[in-house]
């Protein structure tokens, strides 16, 4: 019983977040104090930078959780996983910086290198985190 209302609880948190994430807070905050094309840049750039970490942290602690050949799917789908990211970061590069063109444009492909980020470091997360249940 206790497990299932533990279970509940975390895809309750997944579906419906409570509070912010730190990581977006923090890009928050950055982004009030400098809102300028540039400043907006490096605000996402650092909270891009910060949810790889956080993949990494999952990464890590989720592959110390699995058994030899789990191991070995985790390692095959990470290295897909950043082949997939190197390629889409260069499709965007190449849009938003080549087509599209205007500094706005910059701060836009930024922001969507970000969520490919952020978006695999909370799955890995996921994955880690439920892996006991």
């Amino acid at each position: 019983m206790k497990k299932s209302i533990s279970f509940l609880f975390l895809l309750l948190i997944n579906v419906f977040p409570l509070a912010q994430n730190k990581i977006d807070q923090d890009l928050e905050k950055c982004l009030s104090k400098d809102n300028s094309t540039a400043g907006q840049r490096n605000c996402i750039n650092s909270a891009r930078d910060s949810w790889d970490k956080e993949l990494n942290k999952s990464y890590l602690s989720l592959s110390q959780k699995l058994t030899k050949t789990g191991k070995k799917e985790l390692v095959e789908a990470q290295r897909n996983w950043i082949s997939f990211r190197d390629f889409e970061f260069k499709l965007i590069d190449k849009y938003y910086f080549d087509v599209k063109k205007g500094t706005l444009f910059y701060v836009i492909a930024e922001n969507k290198k970000l969520e490919i980020v952020k978006e695999r470091a909370l799955q890995i997360k996921e994955y880690e985190e439920q892996f006991d249940y």
